[in-house]
């Protein structure tokens, strides 16, 4: 059962923890993963006391686990008004999501897990905690101050077909499938389990329909078989058979469907019992390592995340919400947790799950949820020297002053890259090294992979592709408007046959600009005249029109006309922007605001969205009234995105603003209210859909 995980993962989020001790000190090192909650969420931005009054969590949240809806938030047993935290872990062959929390009544928390979710297991009493077993893979832990909840998923099962290969009997293979795991922590679970599946195996259960072959008593001899007398037959001469005629008449008679077997009847048994012993084994594992990571949460010192420089250094602790990830770590353990099974099916020497080593970069996500708007905090950073070196050489980039000219002032959006491209495929070629010697099956040849990528370096033109490519980069959605457009649909009659409708539907056209810089013109101008060589056999409409190129489309059939391409003074540029066309070969431009223009070539990223404009668009394209309410409710209330990131102090750093209007208190009000209206108004179009069936 995930309920439990579910609604303490969700409370976390929006619900939080700590006084007595810094919970911070009970998330491992090894965690790939760090989430924290900080107490001003609630204490300050939205009570307790405010969200009982939503609805969408009295009524949707709690419906959906199985919750009382009649239940107080405020009556769980949790403070809701501190720090909490949720960590990733992937060791010990299992992928576990735990959640951190302080209990304020330990008493009526019990009797929440009890009300909620009526679990037939006994509370164990450990040494200064009480465990809960909810299901074979979540486990809550907590005393009279902290809850732990765990949900943990083990992966390292036997592959049924290499089983089989390696007996044929009904019991299963208890001591090989036991061999084949790895972790010693949880070994001797993992015999016991494959003990008591051994035990079932012994009694031969048959399926409907079949018997077990009579034994014949000792001493007793088989029956000889009867002598029979027969005549001598004469053969008959063979005759060539007659050629058969199809007879689109006759009357044609199916095959009887496939009868199961005897043999197929053991088979099926036999992986059944293969089946139960795995799940078995998983089980076990499971909750031995839901009691490790619980008991740790209680011991008084641990090895804690808090204390690594690469955390300290990209989260901030004033931050009412951080995410911490290990990136190197993340993508590797994730990747040999998942294909766990794909290795045992061929054979291949299983990845073991072992902490990555090498210094990679560190990502921290510290969210603010301010008066007026939502800002986020980007930072990623290494301990190596060598992989900061090159995070500082990939930003060491400006953006091309000319290609700001494409920004018009009235834009939806636009997003602004600059980076150096030859600087990125070096570290491509070293994420590539890190990532193939941390494989378990791979570091034996470590040397000779690091030869071959060497080897790639080498055939490989980084200059070439930076001389191509620089590193900088525009796009601009100028506009979008509603379009008809008009397609086929088919009826058919009672016969099946079908017969083509012509109709038309609205459609959104964009009309928006990519340009790029290049130090290769020449190249770039080949590539936008080749299509003229195929165009007429090909047949599409694709012409030289004296200083670009377009690419010319049914205008009732799609929502873009045409696609412009141009290629001049360093840029190549497409678009579907007649008006760009025009000002790029008179070399002319749009004049843009100073800030726009100062976020753009101050940043190696820079993106800006007017919500309002988008909005405004999706509103009058929407089909249904509650589309078009909740185009209409997020048109008021949501305002502008802007993001920004460049390097600085050692790191590459951005943030993230989401600005919010309305009559909010504050962003994370605004939040909840957009939920809670948004679900109205969805229930509201339910409601009226269901009079007009009646």
């Amino acid at each position: 059962m995930k309920k439990i995980l579910i609604v303490f993962s969700l409370c976390a989020v929006f619900f939080n923890v700590l006084h007595a001790q810094n919970l911070l000190s009970k998330v491992p090192v090894n965690a790939t993963m760090v989430i924290k909650y900080g107490n001003d969420n609630f204490a300050k931005s939205v009570p307790v006391k405010k969200l009982d009054s939503y609805k969408f969590i009295k009524e949707n949240l709690f419906n959906m686990l199985g919750v009382d809806t009649l239940t107080s938030i405020q009556n769980i047993g949790i403070n809701l008004e501190d720090d909490s935290y949720q960590y990733v872990s992937a060791e010990d062959s299992s992928l576990s999501f735990v959640t951190l929390m302080h209990v304020k009544n330990a008493t009526q928390f019990a009797q929440f897990i009890k009300d909620s979710y009526g679990t037939k297991n006994k509370t164990e009493d450990k040494n200064g905690y009480q465990f809960l077993n909810i299901s074979n893979n979540t486990y809550i832990g907590w005393n009279q101050t902290v809850a732990t909840i765990v949900n943990t998923t083990y992966k390292n099962k036997e592959s049924y077909y290499e089983y089989k290969n390696r007996t044929d009997t009904v019991v299963v293979a208890t001591v090989a499938t036991t061999e084949a795991i790895s972790d010693s922590a949880v070994s001797e679970a993992a015999k016991a389990a494959a003990d008591a599946a051994a035990k079932t195996a012994k009694t031969k259960v048959y399926k409907d329909g079949y018997k077990a072959p009579k034994k014949l008593d000792k001493g007793k001899k088989k029956p000889a078989a009867k002598k029979t007398t027969s005549k001598k037959v004469t053969p008959k001469k063979k005759t060539t058979p007659k050629k058969k005629v199809y007879d689109e008449g006759a009357v044609v008679v199916e095959a009887s469907p496939y009868v199961e077997t005897y043999e197929d009847s053991i088979e099926n048994r036999k992986r059944d019992l293969w089946e139960q012993q795995q799940e078995m084994i998983a089980n076990k594992i499971q909750q031995t390592n839901a009691n490790k990571i619980i008991a740790n949460v209680f011991t008084e010192s641990q090895n804690t995340i808090g204390n690594s420089i690469g955390y300290k250094k990209v989260i901030e602790p004033e931050a009412h919400v951080s995410v911490w990830l290990n990136t190197d770590y993340l993508i590797s353990q994730y990747q040999r947790y998942f294909t766990r099974d794909v290795y045992s099916m061929i054979k291949y020497a299983e990845p073991s799950l072992k902490k990555d080593t090498t210094d990679g970069f560190k990502t921290g996500l510290n969210i603010y949820f301010e008066k007026d708007k939502i800002r986020m905090q980007q930072k990623s950073f290494s301990e190596n020297a060598a992989m900061e070196n090159l995070g500082k050489q990939i930003m060491q980039s400006k953006q091309n002053l000319s290609l700001t000219n494409v920004v018009n002032p009235d834009n939806i959006g636009y997003f602004s890259m600059s980076i150096n491209t030859e600087a990125m495929l070096n570290y491509y070629y070293t994420a590539i090294k890190k990532y193939m010697n941390s494989m378990s099956y791979m570091s034996e040849y470590s040397d000779a992979i690091n030869v071959y990528i060497d080897l790639l370096q080498i055939m490989i033109d980084e200059k070439g592709i930076a001389e191509l490519m620089p590193g900088n980069y525009m796009f601009v959605l100028h506009n979008m408007k509603t379009k008809m457009i008009d397609y086929i649909d088919y009826t058919y009659d009672s016969e099946y046959k079908s017969t083509e409708v012509k109709k038309s539907k609205k459609e959104l056209s964009p009309n928006f600009t990519f340009v790029m810089d290049t130090r290769r013109v020449d190249f770039m101008e080949k590539l936008a005249k080749l299509p003229l060589k195929y165009a007429e056999k090909q047949h599409y409409n694709y012409k030289d029109k004296d200083g670009y190129y377009e690419l010319a489309f049914d205008s009732t059939k799609y929502p873009v006309s045409s696609l412009y391409f141009i290629v001049k003074d360093g840029k190549a540029l497409v678009t579907t922007s007649k008006e760009v066309v025009t000002n790029t070969i008179t070399n002319k431009g749009f004049i843009i605001d100073e800030e726009t223009k100062t976020s753009i070539l101050n940043n190696n990223y820079s993106m800006k969205i007017d919500s309002k404009k988008l909005f405004e668009i999706l509103e009058s394209e929407a089909s249904t009234t509650a589309n078009k309410k909740s185009a209409a409710y997020m048109k008021n209330n949501m305002g502008n995105i802007q993001t920004e990131s460049a390097f600085k102090d050692g790191m590459i750093q951005g943030t993230t603003t989401i600005k919010t209007n309305g009559t909010h208190a504050n962003s994370l009000e605004f939040i909840f209210n957009t939920i809670e209206t948004l679900n109205k108004i969805k229930d509201d179009e339910q409601i009226e859909e269901s009079k007009k069936v009646d």
